[in-house]
């Protein structure tokens, strides 16, 4: 029912999958306010995000005369700093391996998620406030436009957020926001999206989130087709797949990552598809993974299978003394060169390695230090990256390893990966 004139709907959150009779499902299978009606107010919920994750938020309903207690938000005076970085292929377009991967490091913030607002402070950084920090009201998060999505509501040490139409402000150095799409959000416009802090393992070490949060794939507001992983409330977050959990137990840094279906441009009838893609951060077991023309490291784009693949291969570059990779490549939706058959980098089941970076500085080429047609290689850039080559195969990491002593294509690189049941190296 709706409210009269002069009067408000006052609600209480209660978060499930479910409602009883006597609540109303906000954001999942049916809304029953019209957001058009004269009159109409809104307190703050969690409903504001769980539209786009197929939950819903339970409204315990009551009617009172507008003024019985003040709902208005408030808004600080000054504006979040910084581009709106998620204007830019940042919904997993598939070419994810080549980023800046600036690697900038914060510090993140404590909080049990109880309700003291003292176990909630954050640790000082240059971040504050940011989309995705804590706050107990709208002025913690003093940027325009801001607004606080309560614990109250269902929101750990309560988190920072603000209504957008495509794309949210960023702070320079301070985890990426994202607007996510919203059936409804509250206490934003019905047609509003709601700003959402990317998950950032790099920034935010333990998943990338702050305590009581966990990464959710969602599309982006008004951009069917773009996601991003985000940060929420845990109880909201999917269960970690075997797979995933083993990532978790290595220690390995990742977010999940939604790659849509593509097709090699010569062979449109072919799928390339990714089983469980997840971006992994540096470092991987100790190594860092830069794209061969980046200076910096940068997330990998590949199945979680190659992410464990990678753990294994960064055990073995350390007991070679080396700390970083410097590749050319995970996922590519192709074919192999002068076949109908799908590359494993279809999958991102592969990585091509074109150098090693050694403790001390010395960085081995595969172009220019591999001995070709050399059984014993002489020097020791050659026998470091023979010996690297041999152990791999050994210790069974990949199930393919290609060097130079392959192909011509071959010279620069060599080519690993995991396709099914096969053995080979050359």
């Amino acid at each position: 029912m709706y409210p009269d004139r002069g009067e408000a709907i006052m609600a209480t959150t209660i978060l499930s999958s479910r409602c009883s009779n006597s609540r109303s499902c906000v954001g999942g299978a049916a809304d029953v306010y019209d957001p058009e009606m004269p009159g109409w107010t809104r307190s703050p919920s969690i409903v504001a995000l769980l539209g786009a994750t197929g939950l819903c938020a339970c409204l315990e309903i009551e009617i009172r005369p507008l003024g019985d207690d003040g709902t208005s938000s408030d808004s600080g005076p000054t504006s979040e700093a910084g581009d709106s970085s998620d204007s830019v292929g940042d919904g997993d377009d598939g070419d994810g391996d080549d980023g800046d991967g600036d690697g900038d490091s914060g510090d993140g913030d404590s909080g049990d998620g109880d309700g003291d607002p003292s176990a909630c402070d954050p640790t000082p950084s240059s971040w504050d406030p940011w989309i995705g920090g804590p706050c107990v009201s709208d002025l913690d998060c003093a940027y325009e436009g801001s607004a606080c999505l309560r614990e109250d509501e269902g929101w750990p040490c309560g988190t920072c957020s603000q209504p957008c139409e495509q794309f949210c402000p960023d702070i320079d150095g301070a985890p990426e926001s994202f607007c996510a799409d919203q059936a409804l959000v509250d206490p934003f416009a019905p047609d509003s999206g709601a700003c959402l802090q990317k998950c950032d393992p790099s920034l935010l070490p333990g998943g990338g989130c702050r305590p009581g949060y966990g990464c959710t794939l969602v599309e982006r507001h008004a951009d069917p087709g773009v996601w991003a992983a985000v940060c929420l409330p845990k109880e909201f977050a999917p269960p970690l797949s075997e797979c995933q959990q083993a990532l978790d137990d290595a220690g390995l840094l990742w977010v999940p990552a939604h790659i849509p279906l593509d097709h090699p441009d010569t062979n449109p009838e072919l799928d390339c598809v990714i089983d469980e893609p997840v971006r992994l951060y540096s470092p991987i077991n100790g190594i860092d993974y830069r794209y061969v023309s980046s200076e910096k490291p940068s997330p990998l784009l590949v199945s979680c299978e190659m992410a464990l693949a990678l753990d294994m291969l960064s055990e073995l570059l350390q007991s070679k003394d080396a700390i970083e990779v410097a590749h050319i490549g995970t996922y590519n939706c192709r074919v192999i060169a002068n076949t109908n058959t799908l590359s494993e980098h279809s999958f991102a089941h592969a990585i091509d390695l074109g150098g090693f970076t050694l403790e001390g500085g010395q960085y081995l080429s595969v172009l220019d230090d591999w001995e070709d047609g050399v059984a014993e290689p002489v020097t020791f850039a050659g026998q470091w990256l023979k010996d690297l080559t041999d152990q791999r195969h050994e210790q069974g990491i990949f199930n393919i390893i290609l060097t130079p002593e392959y192909n011509a294509a071959h010279d620069n690189h060599f080519h690993v990966d995991l396709t099914p049941g096969a053995d080979f190296y050359e």
